[in-house]
């Protein structure tokens, strides 16, 4: 099983990437060959991200969905009657972990998207890990994000 929508996020922190990146979220239950989340599909789950989740959310939405979708296919992997449906080598991405360093430090010299900024932070948001920061006065500065949906309909009036 992998917490990832396969061939999208292959390796290590498919949450952050999804967020990131804007590929497809979702687990895979798949089978193991030589190659790092290369392997035949046996089964798959989309899992919606929504504006509001941060890292560590969506973590927890793939968890869930990763339980779900192993019960469901569990009869068929048993019986022996699961698919093997091959991965395409021509699309998709792989991240090491060692990539989320490369994201993690915020530079208040540069420029952002702002919607890169958010999704950067939003990303990186799973305490207990500390993920994004800023330096200051020779220290690192941590940030994260609490997110949550306004009311709908609410209008502001002077």
């Amino acid at each position: 099983m992998h917490p990832a929508y396969l061939p999208y996020n292959r390796g290590q922190y498919p949450n952050v990437w999804s967020i990131i990146e804007g590929t497809p979220s979702g687990v895979t239950l798949h089978y193991m060959d030589e190659g790092i989340d290369t392997g035949a599909i046996i089964a798959q789950k989309k899992v919606p991200v929504e504006m509001v989740d941060t890292g560590e959310t969506l973590y927890r939405k793939l968890e869930q969905a990763s339980l779900a979708l192993f019960s469901e296919s569990w009869p068929l992997v048993r019986a022996g009657k699961v698919p093997r449906i091959p991965q395409s080598g021509e699309i998709g991405t792989y991240h090491r972990t060692d990539d989320v360093e490369a994201i993690d430090e915020i530079d208040l010299d540069r420029a952002y998207v702002a919607r890169d900024l958010i999704n950067v932070l939003r990303a990186r948001t799973f305490p207990p890990y500390k993920g994004a920061y800023f330096t200051a006065n020779g220290k690192r500065v941590y940030m994260r994000l609490g997110l949550e949906y306004g009311e709908e309909g609410l209008t502001h009036e002077r």
